[in-house]
């Protein structure tokens, strides 16, 4: 019985060895060329018009916003017979990036980002946006309604709300305000943070996440005319100036901005 295991044991390894043999003189008989290629079907490029790239951000509700970017942007390109690609961004700087790089075509910046980075990068102002008649806004300092803070001076030491480093409404007329009042914005709050939406930041109010926020006026008649319950669970305490509306701009060097301008 042991001789027989030691045969059967002697046979597998030679079947494995012969196998294994064959198997190499195949693969060494085998020539690969990767200079022979073929087209694969249904993978042509496209070679219709370019797209007009427009980017922008969502200020409001994020599913509410993308409904009315997405009729924005294809009733321009109904307007100028070329198809459009909308590319959404959270923040301003992002927008201003892909317009510096030429990877987007027009932008729809805030009133902040424009007077940062419009002249310095060279855009092309196209438009500036009207809403409700006006084509101004003010930015909105606000508390919850619960709350027995009235003034922006009862904030100091609490916590804060910003929409976005380059928002006008959001952030920098309030970083003016205060330092025309001689204060420090940075030491003024106990904390802050960036919610890259006007609505979050009222949310964020309406939560408790925070005890004040600035967010644009516009925002906020949207949530009255939409969302009556939860704008009467905010209160303004400061009204900033008012500046021009979010400007649309295009990037620099842009062919046919003449037409763009036109459909705007």
């Amino acid at each position: 019985m042991r001789y027989a295991r030691w045969w059967v044991c002697l046979l597998v390894v030679a079947a494995v060895l012969v196998s294994w043999s064959l198997t190499r003189q195949q693969i060494a008989a085998v020539d690969i060329s990767f200079a022979d290629t073929e087209p694969v079907p249904g993978y042509e490029p496209d070679r219709r018009e370019t797209p007009l790239k427009i980017a922008m951000i969502s200020v409001l509700n994020h599913q509410d916003t993308a409904r009315y970017q997405k009729e924005l942007a294809e009733g321009l390109g109904r307007l100028l017979h070329r198809p459009v690609l909308l590319l959404r961004r959270k923040s301003y700087m992002e927008i201003n990036q892909l317009l510096s790089k030429g990877d987007a075509d027009i932008g729809l910046l805030s009133t902040g980002a424009y007077c940062v980075y419009g002249r310095k990068e060279d855009f092309a102002l196209l438009a500036m946006q009207e809403r409700n008649k006006c084509p101004y806004y003010y930015g909105y300092v606000i508390v919850s309604a619960k709350s027995s803070l009235q003034t922006l001076d009862d904030l100091r030491g609490k916590r804060f709300a910003y929409v976005d480093p380059l928002s006008y409404s959001g952030y920098l007329g309030l970083q003016e305000k205060l330092r025309k009042a001689g204060e420090v914005p940075e030491q003024f709050f106990q904390s802050v943070y960036f919610t890259y939406s006007h609505d979050t930041s009222i949310r964020a109010v309406l939560n408790d996440f925070a005890d004040g926020a600035v967010v644009d006026s516009l925002a906020y008649e949207y949530l009255q005319k939409y969302e009556p319950e939860q704008a009467a669970g905010i209160r303004i305490i400061e009204t900033l100036p008012p500046r021009g509306t979010s400007p649309v701009v295009a990037r620099k060097g842009l062919a046919g901005v003449g037409r763009i301008q036109e459909a705007l």
